[in-house]
């Protein structure tokens, strides 16, 4: 009777052992498993969370350079001037304002039709006039970055003014915003918007077309900017 009810404890302990090795099993399994779900979903949660916030901070650098563009001009000194009668001429390409030497104008001080839009700079200066040369000179040339994709150009001026040497393969379209980039002036100064694009002849570069949201012919002063250089 003893044997037998040793034999039957000793069955009961066996069965109790393979038991918990069979459920340690299938719970290591279950939790690896889970482990494996969390895992993989966190990590998948922190990959879109930072893709979404690579693409925020990219918005708000643009935001921040066009902000600094219009704050710069509001921080300058600007002094306002008087645009002196061409009647009956139509000269685009100079004009000449009533402020000068004994006003603290200086040569090479950029000229602004207003806020962060660049007209030109001061060429000659007398003691009570200055002559401006404008962005609308055949003479004039300047490095820009046209649209969001900062794609750089050459702005040649004229009647209509271009912008050369654009990259053929560049991709810009109509609206996109032409800004300063040379560093004789604020960086960051709008000096027209793309109004249409064409090649040159040998094919090479592309040519666009700017169109400024002013006429001279209708402005009657005009800022210059005195703390710049």
């Amino acid at each position: 009777m003893k044997t037998l009810r040793g034999f039957f404890k000793a069955f009961i302990l066996i069965a109790f052992f393979v038991a918990m090795f069979f459920f340690r099993n299938n719970m290591t399994g279950a939790f690896s498993g889970a482990r494996g779900f969390f895992v993989s979903f966190f990590h998948s949660a922190d990959y879109r969370t930072f893709v979404d916030m690579r693409l925020e901070n990219a918005s708000l650098k643009k935001a921040v350079e066009r902000l600094s563009a219009i704050e710069a001009s509001k921080k300058a000194d600007l002094l306002e001037a008087r645009i002196y009668s061409q009647y009956p001429f139509s000269y685009k390409n100079i004009i000449v304002v009533d402020k000068g030497s004994a006003d603290g104008v200086s040569i090479g001080m950029p000229v602004l039709v207003k806020e962060n839009i660049l007209l030109g700079k001061v060429k000659k200066v007398g003691k009570f006039q200055s002559e401006v040369i404008t962005i609308f000179d055949p003479d004039w040339k300047s490095s820009v970055s046209i649209g969001d994709g900062k794609i750089k150009a050459v702005f040649h001026g004229a009647n209509t003014p271009i912008a050369e040497l654009i990259p053929k393969d560049a991709l810009i379209k109509s609206g996109d915003n032409v800004q300063n980039i040379t560093k004789e002036l604020p960086l960051g100064l709008s000096m027209g918007l793309i109004s249409s694009t064409s090649t040159d002849e040998k094919k090479v570069w592309q040519i666009g077309n700017i169109e400024t949201d002013f006429s001279i012919e209708d402005i009657s002063s005009v800022f210059i900017m005195t703390n710049f250089n």
